[in-house]
């Protein structure tokens, strides 16, 4: 046999290797650097159990210590030992399921401490073990980016960014930038801060409260201490024992830090480098400061939420952590693997884009879709509006079929429809592939309305007038408006009554903060009574003397400074969980909610974050009226 048989034979058993194992050449595989805090709250432990039950699918590149949040001590690289020493003692096992596992040795030398010092500075002397390393990975001929998986704060990256400022040329030092993409979970230190106002260049995801989605809300039954027992921590080798059964404040499944390397997952969901699509990590939009992405929202119940971005995909990664835990102890053919998802023949991870015209019908097949354990496939076709451009219902034919069709609205030009394909096995536990598919509408964009268009849409897009309570829900006549800390004013024919009005009661702390540009814009009056607003943790607004009947409330809220997260409740009934504040000068019109009055009272209050309520905007129903 020449050589050139004897090559085109080792290339077809590498082939067939990845076709069957799933594996992906590392060309392909996301750069990854997990910087923790472990030693703080027990959930870095619990996130770095489930990290390397992914090793397979990350070209891992470091394992770096620091501090964060309530961990300002000493780094802890001995708890990360630990857990690797266990993942070692799974690997045979592992490597039966995918033979691109890394080894136990290899991940051990990835494990680089920060500086046991002042964790809120960067600079002369400053320098540690994990702040050159990150140099020197960065550094690497490779023209991937860098991704940053920050469980804790960013100083050794800020570190390094300030030793590269002083040692290299403006274009060295910009090009060694543009490779740094980071993924932070609440920016645990004071060097965020530095890099985005030195550093507003660089790709930074800012995960403020929107991580808390892959514990709170949603089915908590997947991630309960009974959840966790039963498939983690027993009967699944020397991992499952590593994983703590409770984390700060949460018994189960916590992993605050987990949605940073869910991000760049390579699972077909998404492109990391649009953090506007979503994925398994959350979604986000653009802040407007340099290169920084914040939380956006997706739809849930009828109202905004943050949170959903993760949690709507909680069945899928929990089935998966389920699945690669089994693989720790269980021979192949006992075990579940994913499925592959295919869309109009193109069986990669990318994301599919398509041309279409206004009004045609897109026809899409997940023909060459398969399971490795052969088990049968169900199949999901399904639109992720808030992921678009296009704000409008868009209709799919053969939505749980292997073929289906999309008629493209006439209106949609110049817009772009995001179809999400899940292909899902009927093994234990179920596992979901999928594939995104962007069509991509030709011609010029016709304008929407600006509270049906995406986030962005909606805050650049001025509110001329916000009407009353839903039409269908009855008749209804305005009753009252309190413009909170400021004077009595008149929007769009209707008075409000000022902060000093009869039979109102706020003592919350009273700010106003008029030179802040608001999101949307507004007219001058709206925008007067915004700007004036009172603000809490435990806020509290009470209208007395309140006729008996029923009544629809809707009350304003903005943020002044930094993003909040908090709830609301009308007459301590919860109207609004985990509400989250926003970008400096978002607002919104919340509700409206509907309450009955008997006791001549209506009592909005608060919890969690820092509240800023502006206004109070209260409907009655029109007696006779009823329900359409």
């Amino acid at each position: 046999m020449n050589r050139v048989r004897i090559l085109s034979s080792i290339i077809a058993v590498l082939v067939s290797i990845f076709l069957t194992h799933g594996c992906s050449p590392a060309s392909e595989k996301p750069r990854v650097v997990v910087m923790t805090d472990i030693g703080g709250d027990p959930d870095d432990t619990q996130s770095l159990v489930r990290f390397l039950l992914y090793g397979c699918d990350f070209e891992v590149e470091g394992l770096c210590t620091g501090f964060g949040h309530g961990h300002y001590k000493n780094t802890r690289p001995e708890l990360i030992r630990k857990v690797v020493r266990a993942y070692g003692k799974a690997l045979p096992n592992l490597r039966k399921q995918r033979p691109d596992y890394p080894s136990q040795e290899y991940l051990m030398s990835l494990i680089k401490d920060g500086h046991n010092g002042d964790p809120h500075r960067v600079g002369q002397g400053m320098d540690s073990e994990a702040s050159d390393w990150i140099i020197h990975v960065v550094d690497r001929d490779d023209p991937r980016p860098v991704w940053f998986s920050i469980w804790g704060g960013p100083r050794e990256l800020a570190q390094a960014i300030w030793k590269v400022q002083q040692t290299r040329s403006a274009e060295q030092l910009a090009a060694f930038k543009r490779k740094i993409r980071v993924h932070s979970i609440a920016d645990q230190d004071q060097t965020a801060g530095w890099v985005k106002q030195h550093h507003p260049d660089v790709f930074w995801i800012f995960s403020r409260g929107l991580f808390r989605g892959i514990w709170q809300a949603g089915d908590q039954s997947l991630i309960s201490p009974e959840w966790l027992e039963r498939h983690v921590r027993t009967g699944h080798g020397p991992l499952g024992p590593e994983y703590p059964a409770k984390a700060s404040g949460k018994a189960g499944v916590k992993e605050g830090d987990t949605p940073s390397f869910f991000y760049v997952l390579p699972n077909g969901l998404s492109d990391p480098e649009h953090p506007e699509w979503c994925n398994w990590g959350g979604r986000f939009r653009r802040s407007g400061r340099g290169s920084e992405y914040v939380p956006a929202e997706d739809w849930r119940g009828g109202r905004p939420d943050t949170l959903y971005t993760i949690h709507r995909w909680r069945r899928a990664y929990q089935n998966a952590f389920e699945a690669r835990m089994d693989w720790c102890v269980k021979p192949y053919g006992q075990c579940n693997h994913d499925p592959v998802a295919v869309c109009n023949g193109d069986r990669t991870r990318r994301v599919l884009e398509v041309a279409a015209d206004p009004g045609a019908i897109v026809k899409l097949s997940a023909a060459g879709s398969y399971d490795p354990d052969r088990h049968g496939c169900f199949y999901k076709w399904w639109v992720y509006t808030e992921a678009g451009t296009y704000p409008g219902e868009v209709p799919i034919q053969g939505a749980d079929a292997v073929e289906a069709t999309v008629a493209v609205p006439k209106n949609a030009s110049g817009r772009a429809i995001h179809i999400i394909l899940e292909v899902i096995d009927n093994g234990k536990p179920r596992l979901t592939a999928s594939k995104r598919a962007i069509l991509k509408i030709s011609g010029k964009p016709v304008e929407v309305p600006p509270v049906a268009g995406s986030q962005e849409h909606y805050l650049r897009t001025p509110i001329t007038k916000l009407s009353g309570p839903p039409s269908e829900t009855g008749r209804w006549a305005f009753h009252r408006g309190i413009n909170l800390n400021g004077p009595a004013v008149k929007i769009y024919g209707s008075q409000w009554d000022g902060d000093d009005a009869a039979n109102f009661v706020c003592n919350d702390r009273p700010v106003n903060s008029p030179g802040v540009h608001l999101r949307p814009p507004t007219d001058e009056a709206r925008a007067k009574m915004i700007h004036s607003f009172r603000w809490n943790r435990r806020a509290s607004i009470t209208l007395r003397a309140v006729p008996r009947g029923k009544y629809a409330v809707s009350a304003y809220v903005w943020e002044d400074n930094n993003p909040e997260t908090f709830t609301i409740l009308l007459e301590g009934r919860q109207v609004a969980r985990d509400y989250y504040s926003g970008h400096k000068g978002e607002w919104r019109r919340l509700g409206p909610w509907m309450v009955t009055v008997s006791d001549g009272t209506i009592e909005i209050t608060s919890s969690g974050g820092a509240a800023n309520f502006s206004g109070v905007e209260v409907w009655r129903s029109v007696p006779g009226s009823g329900r359409r």
